[in-house]
């Protein structure tokens, strides 16, 4: 079967876009001749800036101009000619896009009642509780192997690293930020913190205890702190900031494009961060990265990468209650303790600085 241009309708997340990669990486090896569209928000088109791995990358700005540019992605869709709709996201809206788009053929999960909209579907069991997200991705693409190639459709048992490819122009902007901040090269190891969460302060380890690792490293290690996050965690990040007793650290958090944020994860020597879209990025570079789980399950969204460690208190019955708001104590997070994170930073950076 012939297929010469294909969607994908990436999602809305940034950590979830970056546990897309290997699945997307698969479809361009399936697919060498085929073009491949990435149909993704404003905010997440950067992070695929250096892809070899997709042709092109289509905004979809329905949260901006709401029902205006589902019509107007739908018009745009319809007259370039889909062959083969690959559907990451599991909305409705995904998949009615791609019906009313005119695509031949529409693979993905029959989630919240979209089956008849798509021509091949994929159906959740047991096999999916407590695996990870990439395989997910992966089960789409082997099954648009399937239909297409008539490959044997063998889900992946094991999830493979993400990745992501930077370009020039994001490196190149993460020497201007370190120009603009004086943020100096070798001066100590450049630690990258990412306190906060967007929608979700359960997983966010309490901003007391980072700003007392932050004056640890510093005054310990002579380390160099950025904070970074989105604009919705400035708040958090400045809370941090307000309670370290040590100056230095600087805070980034809602100022990086999403170019500087990649340049400046790529140099950096250790991120330690909650479970958010920046952990899964610098885990996708292949820097060593600390993340705290609390309320979330690794099983199924831990970053992936060779340096790519995870921190979780043990022993917490509620833990991965997947709540936004703690109706209790907080405790999966509260018993983590700064020793803790401390004594394992510790081991990454010497780590580090043996491997160079």
């Amino acid at each position: 079967m012939q297929i010469e241009n294909i969607l994908v309708r990436g999602t809305n997340w940034l950590g979830d876009a970056v546990m897309t990669t290997p699945a997307l990486q698969r479809l361009r090896k399936s697919f060498p001749e085929s073009r491949i569209t990435l149909l993704v928000p404003p905010r997440i088109i950067g992070l695929f800036e250096g892809a070899s791995y997709v042709d092109a990358c289509l905004a979809y700005r329905r949260r901006e101009e709401g029902v205006t540019a589902f019509f107007e992605t739908r018009q745009a869709l319809r007259s370039t000619g889909i062959d083969l709709a690959v559907l990451f996201q599991n909305a409705f809206e995904a998949a009615l896009l791609a019906w009313l788009s005119g695509a031949g053929l529409r693979v993905g999960f029959a989630d919240q009642w979209r089956g008849p909209l798509l021509t091949h579907r994929l159906q959740r069991g047991p096999r999916h509780k407590d695996r990870h997200q990439i395989l997910d991705y992966l089960e789409i693409v082997a099954e648009c192997e399937r239909i297409c190639l008539g490959s044997e459709f063998r889900p992946a048992v094991e999830s493979p690293a993400s990745l992501i490819e930077t370009s020039a122009h994001q490196r190149q902007l993460a020497q201007e930020l370190f120009t603009a901040y004086n943020i100096k090269k070798h001066a100590g190891p450049l630690v990258v913190i990412n306190p906060g969460a967007t929608n979700s302060r359960a997983k966010c380890w309490p901003a007391d205890r980072f700003a007392e690792l932050s004056d640890r490293l510093i005054r310990d290690l002579n380390a160099r702190i950025v904070m970074t996050g989105g604009p919705s965690e400035l708040d958090y990040a400045e809370r941090v900031m307000w309670r370290m007793k040590t100056p230095g650290a600087i805070n980034l958090a809602g100022k990086t494009s999403m170019g500087e944020l990649i340049g400046l994860l790529e140099s950096a020597d250790l991120l330690i961060s909650n479970d958010t879209g920046p952990a899964h990025i610098a885990a996708a570079l292949g820097r060593p990265v600390l993340t705290i789980f609390g309320p979330t399950n690794e099983f199924e969204t831990a970053p992936t990468g060779p340096r790519a460690e995870m921190i979780r208190a043990e022993g917490i019955e509620c833990a991965r209650c997947m709540n936004r708001e703690c109706p209790i104590d907080h405790r999966c997070m509260t018993r983590i303790s700064v020793d803790d994170i401390y004594a394992r930073v510790l081991t990454t950076l010497n780590f580090q600085n043996d491997a160079r």
